[in-house]
């Protein structure tokens, strides 16, 4: 199966247009997010420099700096307009670059801890990320992230299957290709885990408008573009309809997954004998 690519830079503009109501929308990525922190009281980290890659509007901020007040934290995301609505708030003071995942402008070895919350799903080619997180941990060093797993949205998807062949929706990768892919880029100590969350639309154009008020109705390259024809988003609608709970709504599945990976410890280097 051929997977298609990603449109980066129309997601790119997409989140820049939802910048101003994005944290109005985003309850499960807020939920997410507190789920990740509190993961952090098990690691025992006293980290000096810490980033919060693909940081949004900076909403991890306060509970990153509450949980370590003598960090430095720095912010990282691609969307300008997000970095932005970040500056408005006083309380959320830490420095943020406008940068690519896949090219971090910080010097090697120079982070404690990455956290990500729900990033990496946008990145065409996570073992990039990887590389570059890797490149920026200190040694004995966490990446502490989260993305959605390929369950996400599968109602959605097989509605559209009903209707024509194109990518509508994106593939989200699995559990054992994270693992894979950390282990190959030098992380051990690899722990993952999975939830599902599933939610309810009122109705097919009720999900739409939640997955543009976050930015997430992006098409990868290949996939349709434009307006949807009525009576194709209709058949849409109509496949979607059979999966209606009374008293519930249409189900919308979320997978969650949750990562660790650790940069080792260097190696002490040993001196032959002349």
């Amino acid at each position: 199966m051929i997977v298609p690519r990603l449109d980066l830079h129309r997601i790119r503009k997409r989140f820049n247009r939802a910048a101003p109501a994005y944290d109005d929308g985003a309850r499960l990525q807020h939920q997410i997010e507190d789920e990740l922190v509190s993961r952090l009281d098990l690691l025992e980290l006293m980290p000096r420099t810490i980033l919060d890659l693909g940081c949004g509007t900076g909403h991890a901020a306060p509970a990153l700096s509450r949980a370590y007040p003598d960090a430095k934290l720095w912010g990282v995301d691609s969307a300008f307009e997000f970095l932005r609505r970040k500056q408005e708030f006083p309380d959320r003071r830490s420095p943020v670059l406008c940068a690519d995942a896949r090219a971090l402008p910080l010097p090697g070895e120079s982070i404690d801890l990455v956290f990500s919350n729900l990033m990496l799903q946008w990145c065409e080619e996570p073992g990039l990320v990887f590389g570059e997180v890797f490149r920026i941990l200190a040694g004995r060093s966490p990446f502490l992230f989260s993305t959605f797993g390929p369950r996400t949205l599968h109602e959605l998807r097989e509605a559209w299957a009903c209707v024509d062949r194109e990518p509508h929706v994106m593939d989200f990768p699995d559990m054992p290709a994270l693992g894979t892919c950390l282990t190959r880029h030098g992380f051990v100590e690899i722990v993952l885990d999975t939830e599902v969350v599933i939610e309810y639309a009122d109705s097919l154009t009720d999900l739409g408008r939640r997955l543009k008020q976050i930015g997430a109705n992006s098409h990868p390259i290949g996939g349709s573009r434009g307006l949807t024809g009525r009576t194709r988003w209709q058949q849409v609608g109509e496949a979607y309809e059979i999966r209606r709970l009374p008293g519930e709504g249409l189900p919308v599945t979320y997978e969650i997954i949750y990562g660790i990976g650790w940069k080792p410890t260097p190696l002490p280097q040993v001196w032959g004998s002349a």
